[in-house]
């Protein structure tokens, strides 16, 4: 799957509309970034565990944050 435009656009609407922690979401060529406290962090990475199939929760950076690779 790639990441388009529109579906990068979907995606980070749908995000912070639905959890209002997220503090920024970011693209990095077919990636999205998802940067927020730790606690929004684990609701966001348990909701999407299941739907998406490469998903990355780093938390060896000095802030944590969410990777999608598609």
């Amino acid at each position: 799957m790639t990441l388009t435009d529109e579906l990068y656009s979907k995606i980070k609407d749908d995000l912070f509309g639905d959890f209002p922690g997220i503090s920024s979401i970011t693209r990095e060529e077919n990636s999205i970034i998802i940067k927020a406290d730790n606690d929004t962090l684990w609701e966001v990475f348990e909701v999407l565990y299941n739907g998406v199939e490469n998903i990355e929760f780093n938390l060896d950076n000095e802030e944590a944050d969410i990777t999608i690779n598609f």
